[in-house]
């Protein structure tokens, strides 16, 4: 699976936060970036961070992230390049650039970014099975991605999420049901098949 690169337009406020996922003013003549977590329970929504309140990913699902890059001076920068390091207890799936499996990071560029401009890039990892944590609920799993553009100037930015590694109480999971499962029904609907039979008879007696 590729996932493809968003170009945004060039009038795109750009969307900066601090360590707590405050939003914050975004700093003048530099590039910043954003990273943001699909919400577990909503396809359609990106948050900062997903936390111990939040409805939580089970282990071995698949988390998209989106990674947004904006230029914010009023120069274009000719090339990005955006670092991704995932935490251990992810794997990478997809994504654009190279991915190194030893680190567990993804670095890919970006290139002729205009002043004014966002870069929207999407990556999808997949969770370790439940045998790799600890505990039910895990909410230190963390990604961090920096991007750094020419001259040096770059911005860091990260995105948590929590993992349920067990069915919370109260949750019903309905079994997949075999022949062994209707067996018992066998003689109902038997008799029901031959009431039926009879009213038919009896609706279409002279």
């Amino acid at each position: 699976m590729v996932v493809p690169t968003v170009l945004a337009d060039y009038g795109e406020t750009p969307t900066c936060t601090n360590q707590y996922g405050n939003s914050v003013e975004c700093p003048p003549n530099r590039i910043v970036i954003n990273k943001k977590v699909r919400q577990a329970q909503n396809a359609y929504t990106f948050v900062e961070n997903i936390t111990s309140s939040d409805a939580a990913y089970s282990a071995g699902s698949e988390v998209e992230y989106d990674i947004a890059v904006t230029n914010t001076s009023n120069v274009n920068f000719p090339i990005v390049t955006v670092i991704d390091l995932f935490p251990a207890s992810v794997t990478f799936v997809s994504g654009p650039g190279r991915f190194e499996t030893n680190a567990n990071k993804l670095t890919y560029e970006i290139s002729d970014l205009k002043a004014g401009a966002t870069v929207h890039n999407r990556v999808l990892v997949r969770v370790k099975d439940a045998s790799y944590f600890a505990h039910d609920l895990t909410c230190d799993v963390v990604n961090t991605v920096t991007a750094t553009g020419p001259g040096g100037q770059s911005d860091q930015d990260t995105a948590s999420m929590c993992v349920q590694t067990k069915v919370l109480v109260g949750a019903a999971t309905l079994p997949v049901a075999g022949f062994e499962d209707y067996a018992y029904m066998l003689p109902f609907f038997a008799l029901a098949v031959i009431g039926f039979g009879i009213l038919a008879k009896g609706a279409i007696r002279p």
